[in-house]
């Protein structure tokens, strides 16, 4: 096989992972103990690993799981947000005072859990398996873990879960086969230890005429502290 072909075999694999099997990374909470960060598929594949293993022994051979054939499988949701800015609802002076105006509002973004029975002792690994992660990721929430998603078209990082909930399309034939994960990126500031002003405060406060910092609202994306210090920004 030729170096190309390795490499391209090699890029899909990373992409199914990274985006269908376990785009989710746990970071703090209960990661601490492991690293600081974990995969979601550690998780959700650990009861469909064990009892493959268990029920390869009792047949002779050993059952491993490949990502093609993983417990479950993951899809961002269509309408995730990029950016979301509302502006002031009262008259600007000119459209310099408007933009500065602007409020960053908080990131959202949804992914389907999608789960339907597979392999032997399908529904009792499937019971155990959600049991166990909505135990763990409520423990996560508690401890102040948050979230690290990798989508196709962005990067989120420090997501808050708030919200998971059956979204299976055909309950009434194939029920708890789909799951939604919604979460939530708060406003912070970049800095979290210097608590800065954002930029309208700043001039507000300090009289300033010209532009000021690139702002100083956290949204989670990854480049928004190298952009900062870029020096036509």
């Amino acid at each position: 096989m030729s170096l190309s072909k390795v490499l391209d075999k090699a890029g899909r694999t990373l992409g199914q992972l990274a985006y269908v099997n376990s785009p989710i990374l746990l970071t703090d909470g209960i990661a601490n103990k492991m690293g600081g960060t974990v995969p979601i598929m550690f998780y959700t594949q650990l009861v469909g690993t064990l009892n493959g293993l268990i029920s390869g022994a009792v047949r002779g051979n050993v059952n491993l799981p490949n990502l093609d054939n993983t417990w479950c499988h993951w899809q961002n949701v269509q309408g995730n947000t990029l950016i979301d800015n509302t502006p002031a609802q009262y008259p600007y002076a000119n459209q310099t005072v408007a933009a500065n105006a602007l409020v960053t509002n908080p990131t959202n973004i949804s992914m389907q859990m999608i789960c339907p029975p597979r392999g032997p002792g399908a529904m009792l690994t499937k019971i155990l398996t959600i049991q166990s992660l909505v135990s763990l990721l409520n423990k996560h929430c508690q401890l102040g873990g948050y979230f690290n998603i990798i989508t196709p078209g962005q990067f989120y990082t420090k997501m808050l879960l708030t919200n998971v909930a059956d979204s299976s399309p055909h309950a009434d034939t194939q029920p708890a086969v789909q799951y939604t994960f919604k979460f939530t990126r708060p406003l912070t500031q970049k800095n979290e230890a210097a608590q800065k002003m954002s930029t309208l405060m700043t001039k507000a406060s300090g009289g300033m005429s010209g532009i000021g910092d690139f702002g100083s609202t956290g949204s989670g994306n990854v480049f928004d502290t190298p952009l900062s210090y870029v020096p036509f920004l």
